[in-house]
């Protein structure tokens, strides 16, 4: 009776202990399976971080290529500025004073009244140009206003009264200059050129090479611009033109 009271005993202890066995074995499954679940969340949020780190990556590098055209461009302007501005004070000067000592008054235009030439309005001067240098002289003042079209055409309707005429080089210098103030570069690489080839012995020559280089920058032609630089010093090297040409090579290193 003993035996058979221990036997059931051990028999409903080790149904216990299976029950218990299969309800841990059910616990930890279930454990198992939610640290699945967690781990599973965690992979695809660590996916979905990289994506977008890769993502702000891409947008960071396009936004700083972006800001880095826009300089360069600003730069570029910026120069193109700067070099207008220095060459104001030639331009209001260089033009009208060849134009006036080109004209040799007559001794009827010399005096007026006892009044010298030199005393006499700028107006009287023009009106005393022969016509076709008061055609270069208005070109001139049409490029001075910002008129730069119709400056070219006045220039061009001297260069084809007077092809070989005094003033044929200026006239070519100064439809360069207008395509290089409209920002027409390759126009007015061919125009300076022009001036460089035909007109050798023209004191616009240094001014036309270091225009030529410049428009040569603008356009991206980067050695070719430089090359254009040098090739100034080497040619004029005590010249403003030169000094310009040197200052802007620093600016290239």
């Amino acid at each position: 009776m003993l035996l058979l009271s221990l036997s059931l005993i051990n028999a409903c202890a080790t149904r216990r202990e299976i029950v218990d066995f299969k309800k841990d074995s059910f616990y930890l499954r279930s454990q198992v399976d939610s640290l699945r679940v967690g781990q599973r969340s965690l992979n695809l949020a660590i996916r979905k971080l990289q994506a977008q780190t890769e993502q702000n990556a891409e947008s960071t590098a396009k936004f700083r290529a972006d800001v880095q055209t826009q300089l360069n461009q600003l730069t570029a302007q910026t120069q193109l500025l700067n070099d207008r501005l220095e060459d104001t004070g030639r331009r209001i000067s260089n033009l009208p004073a060849k134009l006036y000592s080109s004209v040799s008054p007559s001794p009827a235009a010399a005096t007026n009244n006892g009044t010298s030439l030199a005393d006499t309005s700028r107006d009287e001067r023009l009106r005393q140009l022969p016509g076709s240098l008061r055609l270069c002289e208005s070109a001139y003042q049409d490029f001075i206003k910002g008129h730069y079209a119709l400056a070219r055409e006045g220039f061009m309707q001297y260069l084809r009264l007077l092809p070989e005429g005094e003033m044929a080089n200026y006239a070519q210098y100064w439809i360069g200059e207008s395509y290089y103030a409209q920002q027409q570069f390759e126009q007015a690489i061919q125009t300076f050129q022009t001036v460089i080839d035909k007109y050798p012995n023209s004191d616009k020559v240094p001014a036309a090479m270091l225009k030529l280089a410049y428009s040569k920058l603008a356009l991206g032609q980067k050695t070719a611009g430089k090359e254009s630089l040098e090739t100034l010093i080497r040619r004029f090297p005590q010249t403003n033109e030169a000094k310009l040409a040197r200052s802007r090579l620093q600016e290239l290193k």
